[in-house]
């Protein structure tokens, strides 16, 4: 009897034993199950609003938007050598991303009063490095040799079929007819690539005013333009702060042409400095940043306004290029985002 017991005792020992072995068991894998569980679910989600954010050239990090980084390790908006196979649809704050989705944007370049020097190398270098695909020159390009100018411009890529002059004070009306393929130096000028801009040059060094067969000729192409952004190019500036140069008189004639025909920007030159004004909604610059003046050289701000608007940004003795990139993403939404990039790849204004 006494045996029967103890041999019972032992097999309730053992079962227990192995019962809580079990349990201990089933509990480990279990643990192990939920927290494999709980890991998918956090990748998933980081998973999902990384490429969410893709789209818009960031990544997610601690909770703040940081610029994409690309396979060299290094920003879009670095000084470093960009991925190609990293693609951004378009920069819309901070610095412009180097490399771009050219479906959905179209990137334009403006400097006036340019020369043949080593300045002007490095602002093409600058222009090339973002991938700029059309070049705005306001004027004055003939300092001293335009042939040379010329060279320079389509050695970098820049040629008739995506650059256009405005005839300036300095330069020969007949080189800039050659140059546009056009009898005439003004006038609507379209890039073969898009239909999405097109610029109205004015030559400001005839007669120009509203009697003019100039402004008729301007007048008749800007009502009837259909293009989604439209530019007036100028070399003597309607709009600027007191400087060397004084304004060209014509304003009350031409900006009421400008605005009732959705005309986004006058892009202006002649005095060398850099002037952004917004008045009443429509930006105009002055853009003589070229190197054919550096430093001090470069001319005075003696005001900070005109005619009562004040200047948003008046930068002078910094040579560099502005930068304007158009949104193409959808044809009932126009907007536009712009830089001044100093010879350093320093961002000296944005807009």
């Amino acid at each position: 009897m006494s045996h029967s017991i103890f041999y019972n005792l032992i097999l309730v020992l053992k079962n227990f034993y192995i019962n809580t072995y079990l349990h201990r068991l089933l509990l480990k894998y279990v643990t192990i199950l939920i927290t494999a569980i709980c890991f998918s679910f956090i990748a998933s989600i980081h998973i999902s609003m990384h490429s969410q954010s893709s789209a818009l050239g960031y990544t997610i990090s601690n909770s703040t938007l940081q610029p994409k980084t690309c396979r060299n390790n290094q920003p879009h908006d670095s000084n470093a050598p960009v991925d190609r196979s990293c693609i951004v649809d378009s920069s819309t704050v901070g610095v412009p991303a180097a490399n771009f989705n050219k479906l959905k944007t179209l990137r334009i370049a403006v400097v006036g009063d340019i020369d043949s020097n080593q300045g002007l190398v490095t602002q093409l270098e600058l222009a090339n490095y973002y991938n700029v695909q059309a070049l705005i020159i306001p004027g004055d390009f003939e300092y001293s040799n335009g042939n040379e100018v010329l060279n320079s411009l389509q050695s970098h890529g820049f040629t008739k079929e995506n650059t256009d002059i405005v005839v300036g004070n300095h330069d020969s009306a007949n080189d800039i007819k050659t140059w546009l393929d056009s009898n005439s130096t003004y006038g609507k000028v379209q890039f073969p690539f898009t239909n999405n801009v097109e610029l109205f040059n004015i030559d400001a060094n005839i007669k120009f005013d509203c009697s003019s067969p100039q402004f008729q000729t301007l007048k008749s192409q800007i009502e009837s333009s259909t293009a989604s952004y439209k530019f007036a190019v100028v070399h003597e500036p309607f709009v600027t702060v007191k400087s060397d140069h004084a304004d060209n008189g014509q304003f009350d004639c031409y900006d009421p042409l400008f605005r009732a025909n959705g005309v986004d920007a006058v892009l202006q030159a002649h005095n060398h400095n850099y002037q952004r004004f917004n008045i009443n909604g429509l930006m105009y610059g002055v853009f003589g940043t070229g190197t054919h003046d550096t430093g001090s050289a470069m001319y005075p701000l003696n005001s900070n306004s005109w005619e009562g608007n004040e200047c948003l940004k008046c930068i002078t003795g910094k040579n560099g290029i502005t930068i304007i990139d158009l949104n193409l993403n959808s044809a009932n939404s126009k907007h536009f985002v712009g830089w001044f990039i100093g010879m350093g790849k320093e961002i000296l204004d944005k807009f």
